[in-house]
């Protein structure tokens, strides 16, 4: 309260010259709008009153219509000391006040008393609000400018509007305006000073707001998914990856328990743990995703605040599933391998003792071993080779020897080596391709593979007398070459894996005809090393449709 009657002081005495200014050359006419001026200016309320105790002016209330005020306490008090003040609930305003009032003398007479008001719930209000150090500095600058202003308020106004101006930048954190030279007023220093607070706070808070902006950026990019919890687990932040991984709105769940978002027992759990024993948890959760799956590796960390009090957890997941199915794939691959290999070394082995127990085996019975023998040995190496041009593909060295290469040259000679074993079972392989030669910058060694395996599963799984087509397509974007048959055909399900390694429709048919089961594996990896695809459509027993696609853009051309 000392410093609101204070300021009130200050204010009072300020106002003084000035109403007496008014009342000698003007009486009471004009000063009725100058108090409201004031009033505003201030923010108090200003009251006039004649040395009789009527009311000449007041900045709320018409004067003609408020009682005779000689006989309030403060004007009494003010009459006796030279100055009163007291605090009383206002039945004109209907709010609690702090009043002071002092006489206003010319040549050691009392011309009338003036009065500044406050209310006190707008006082506590003010005092609540300046918590922060740069508006309490702007505003005590702006209050310190505005006293020293008051004394030369009507040559000065304008300069004082703008400095009230610039200010109320400063307060809403603007700081781009500068205050200038204000020397004819004495206040260069305080300008100065006022223009190197906003030069400062200009710095820090673009310093704060690029740390910011810098920490909101990678929070949206990071690839793991994110979300930030308080003490009672309603999300706080949530970033683009999470919303993915767990198939949420984001929108929706920021203010809301993390249970309504995330159903799942495991994750709650660590979440749960994490912030009680104020620990690093970690779990893996499988959820499941339309008609996929997807593996999450889930840590949940504690957070504390500069006291080391808790204040939250953060959870951090992570997609494993790609990890979990490359290592199931090579567990699998390892598995099917080691029993591809397992076979033929089985009868190479039973072969070769035969051979060595027994002296007395006749000439034919040992040339049918040994043809054998030979028929299990081409197999290994078939097997070796297929997995030797597998793991060349999948490295970083799988596709090097790019050149220009004719693709109805490389499809004619591929019919011509498959001929031989399709007339061995009276198939027919016709062909469907442009007139025109078609260049393709492409790995030559690798499309030739491509196409041998194709035509020879066709051969392989196509009765006798059957028919093989081959189509080639072209437009801006894509090639399309398409191998089709009218042989056994598979289902659906044959279909979604019938590119997987060591995969085969028909195991036993397949061993028989001498199958690694690589072959369609090798066309996938060789499609996609050249930004293609592969595909298939099969009916059991109407055949099957092999469609590669190879894009245009990236290096194909067409010449006559």
């Amino acid at each position: 309260m000392h410093v609101l009657e204070s300021s009130m002081y200050v204010a009072v005495n300020m106002l003084g010259d000035s109403v007496i200014q008014h009342l000698e050359k003007n009486g009471s006419g004009s000063l009725q709008s100058h108090i409201k001026d004031l009033s505003a200016l201030l923010s108090l309320r200003i009251t006039v009153i004649s040395k009789t105790g009527d009311v000449l002016a007041d900045s709320d209330q018409d004067p003609l219509t408020m009682d005779n005020h000689l006989r309030r306490p403060e004007i009494q008090a003010a009459s006796i000391t030279g100055i009163g003040a007291t605090a009383r609930y206002s039945t004109t305003l209907g709010r609690e006040y702090r009043y002071l009032a002092v006489p206003l003398a010319l040549n050691g007479e009392v011309l009338a008393y003036i009065r500044v008001a406050k209310s006190l719930s707008e006082f506590a209000a003010e005092v609540t609000e300046e918590r922060s150090m740069l508006i309490r500095n702007s505003i005590f600058i702006a209050l310190l400018a505005l006293a020293l202003g008051f004394v030369f308020f009507s040559q000065q106004a304008n300069k004082l509007e703008h400095l009230i101006v610039v200010l109320k930048d400063f307060t809403n954190g603007k700081f781009e305006k500068r205050l200038p030279d204000a020397g004819s007023l004495g206040l260069s220093e305080i300008s100065e000073s006022i223009n190197q607070i906003a030069r400062q706070s200009e710095i820090s808070f673009s310093r704060v707001a690029e740390d910011r902006n810098r920490l909101a950026t990678v929070f949206t990019c990071m690839v793991e998914g994110v979300i930030d919890v308080d003490l009672e687990q309603t999300i706080l932040h949530v970033n683009d990856a999470a919303v993915r991984l767990l198939s949420i709105v984001s929108i929706s769940f920021v203010g809301q328990p993390i249970c309504h978002a995330i159903r799942n027992q495991t994750i709650t759990d660590a979440l749960d743990r994490a912030i009680k024993q104020n620990t690093v948890e970690r779990a893996q959760v499988v959820l499941q995703r339309d008609l996929s799956t997807i593996t999450l590796d889930v840590y949940a960390a504690s957070l504390q605040n500069d006291y080391f009090e808790p204040m939250g957890a953060v959870l951090v997941l992570h997609d494993i599933t790609e990890v979990t199915n490359l290592e199931r794939i090579r567990t699998d691959f390892v598995a099917n391998a080691s029993h591809e290999l397992k076979t033929p070394i089985a009868a190479i082995r039973a072969i070769t003792e035969t051979l060595l127990d027994d002296r007395a085996i006749d000439l034919e019975s040992t040339q049918h071993f040994i043809k054998r023998l030979h028929a299990q040995s081409l197999r290994v190496a078939d097997l070796i080779q297929d997995l030797m041009t597998i793991s060349r593909l999948e490295s970083s060295q799988g596709i090097s020897d790019y050149s220009k290469v004719d693709l109805r040259a490389l499809i004619n000679r591929a019919v011509e080596v498959a001929k031989i074993p399709a007339g061995e079972k009276n198939q027919i392989i016709e062909t469907k391709l442009p007139d025109e030669e078609f260049f393709l910058f492409a790995d030559s060694h690798n499309l030739s593979q491509l196409l041998d395996n194709l035509l020879d599963n066709a051969v392989k799984y196509t009765q006798d007398s059957g028919l093989i087509s081959i189509i080639l397509e072209c437009d801006r974007r894509w090639v399309t070459l398409k191998v089709c048959d009218n042989g056994l055909g598979m289902s659906s399900d044959q279909q979604q894996r019938i590119f997987e390694r060591f995969y085969r429709v028909d195991k036993a048919r397949s061993q028989s005809l001498g199958g690694t089961g690589l072959g369609l594996s090798i066309v996938k990896n060789i499609a996609e090393k050249h930004g293609g695809s592969i595909e298939v459509t099969s009916k059991i027993g109407a055949g099957s449709t092999f469609t590669l696609r190879l894009p245009t853009d990236t290096g194909a051309a067409t010449d006559a």
